[in-house]
């Protein structure tokens, strides 16, 4: 699967290898962006079309892994548990807190990880396509 595709597309299965390398160019990009290109003490509202841009490319990588591992695109909208957890911990105090603030969105998004990046594809050709393709940068 072509770079662009893997990167932009919402058709189609990615392997584990290609989910990992689809995650990393996202990283890199956004660490280039935050640390070389931008002006970290001054906010604009063009700072923020990298990060939408790697928004837009992260849930097009996680959705054809998702397809891999024989499931929908809309399972994607559990990345959504972790940040209303974080939310919720605001209205806290002590104990539970912590536990919404910082160890339920960790302890969710460390399984979400596992589940995309660790976990072995469905081998058989399912509704989304043929066996997950690797990213071809030719």
């Amino acid at each position: 699967m072509p770079w662009y595709t893997a990167l932009f597309s919402f058709q189609g299965r990615l392997n584990r290898q290609g989910f990992w390398i689809g995650f990393g160019i996202n990283f890199a990009f956004l660490f280039i962006f935050a640390n070389f290109i931008l002006n970290p003490t001054a906010f604009s509202w063009i700072s923020i079309l990298p990060l939408l841009l790697s928004a837009y490319s992260l849930a097009a990588v996680i959705t054809k892994r998702l397809h891999d591992r024989n499931r929908s695109g809309k399972a994607l909208l559990m990345v959504l548990v972790p940040i209303l957890c974080y939310l919720c911990s605001s209205g806290t105090d002590g104990t539970m807190a912590w536990l919404l603030g910082i160890f339920m969105p960790v302890f969710i998004g460390t399984m979400l990880l596992l589940e995309w990046g660790v976990f072995a594809g469905n081998p058989e050709a399912n509704q989304y396509g043929s066996n997950g393709k690797p990213v071809r940068f030719r």
